[in-house]
Order: C-alpha cells, then sequence, then structure tokens
C-alpha cells in the first residue's frame, strides 16, 4: 500500500475519511495512520488526530477495517486504553490479536473477557506470551478440555501445582490433556510421578530432569 506523508491526517478530516463507501479504502486509510503511528512518526497534534481515527474506526461496519487497527497496534505500549479494550471485546477475528499480545490489558480485563466469553477468545487469551496464576484460574475454570489444552501448552502461564492437580482431576479424561501437561517443561514432582500413571511418554524421562529447576 502506498506510504502517506506525516501530514495527511491534518490535510482531511478526519470524518469525511470514513464516509468512504469502500472498505478497502478504508482499511488502507487505517492501515497507513495506524502504521505511522506505531513507528513513532507524527507529531503529539497528529498522534492525537490519529487516536480520533482509530475511534471512528472502531465503530466501522466492516470488520476487516478494525482487523487491520488491532493487528497493527496488538504490541504497543502507548495506545489509549479506551481503544485497546474496545478492540480486546470486539468479534473474535478483531479481537485476536489484541487478546494475545496487548502489554496495555490488565489482570482483570483478561478474566472478565475469559468469563463470558466465547472458545475462540480464550484461546486467544491462553496464547499470551505470559499469563498470571489468576487468568490461568480463570481459564481452567471454562473446563472447556480444548481452552485447558492451549493452555497447558503455554509455557508462559503459572499454573500452580494445584490446579495441575485440579485439572488431571477434572478433565484427566479429555483428549490431549495429560499428553499436554506432560510436554510442560517444567513440572512439579508430585504432577510427574502422577503422570506416569497414565502411561505420558513424557513422564517417563527422568523424575529430576523435569523437576530440576523448580527448585
Amino acid at each position: 500500500m502506498a506510504q502517506s506523508t506525516s501530514s495527511d491526517l491534518t490535510l482531511e478530516p478526519v470524518q469525511g475519511a470514513f464516509d468512504h463507501p469502500s472498505w478497502v479504502r478504508r482499511a488502507m486509510l487505517i492501515e497507513q495512520a495506524a502504521e505511522r503511528y506505531a513507528a513513532g512518526g507524527f507529531t503529539p497534534a497528529q498522534r492525537r488526530a490519529a487516536e480520533d481515527l482509530f475511534r471512528i474506526a472502531l465503530f466501522d461496519e466492516e470488520p476487516l477495517v478494525r482487523s487491520v487497527l488491532a493487528d497493527t497496534l496488538k504490541r504497543l505500549n502507548r495506545v489509549p486504553r479506551d481503544i485497546v479494550v474496545m478492540l480486546a471485546r470486539d468479534e473474535a477475528q478483531v479481537a485476536r490479536p489484541i487478546l494475545q499480545n496487548s502489554p496495555l490489558l490488565t489482570d482483570d480485563e483478561l478474566v472478565s473477557i475469559v468469563n463470558p466469553g466465547a472458545r475462540s477468545q480464550r484461546l486467544a487469551v491462553a496464547e499470551r506470551e505470559s499469563l498470571s496464576l489468576r487468568v490461568a484460574e480463570a481459564l481452567f475454570r471454562t473446563q472447556d478440555p480444548i481452552v485447558v489444552r492451549r493452555l497447558l501448552a503455554n509455557d508462559g502461564a503459572v499454573l500452580a501445582e494445584g490446579m495441575l492437580h485440579a485439572i488431571l482431576e477434572t478433565l484427566g479424561a479429555a483428549a490431549g490433556i495429560v499428553e499436554a501437561m506432560a510436554r510442560r517443561r517444567i513440572l512439579p514432582l508430585s504432577i510427574v510421578e502422577r503422570l506416569a500413571h497414565y502411561g505420558a511418554a513424557e513422564a517417563s524421562r527422568p523424575l529430576p530432569e523435569r523437576s530440576a529447576r523448580l527448585a
């Protein structure tokens, strides 16, 4: 897509830009603005104009326009929180990159999305690079084997020993749960010993190898 100049947002009225009938044109505009915003190429006044543009894009009827915005802003740590939170609460294809990556979402916000959320939203949260114990517990409480399997596959998630035992007790018979747990890089000794009774291949490795880093 063509590159915009740093003055584009001041030359074209923001409201008028999003009156364009073509969603492709609107998506191009928001992508150009968001990329320059992410690169730090705007003055303070231009940043505010871009943020106003983003807020208009949040209500665009075409999800792909909103998806472009979410994908461009997903890793930024300097974006107005109202924009990030609205994107995180959007439909799945829009929210996914924000739920997976945004450093601005708090545990409170993640839990509030997980609790009533759809499976697609919960899976996106379960894939975050790091997950606190509180968010991990919220994902476990969904009792969705697919979500919990994704959670277990995330070595950046903090999973307490008691939670791991609870997962085995409530979901141990579900497809892939034992295998996903056995593949975690670090496991408490009590879990390693318990997995051995399931016949999990990974659990057959020497116990000190699986639990050495817990010391």
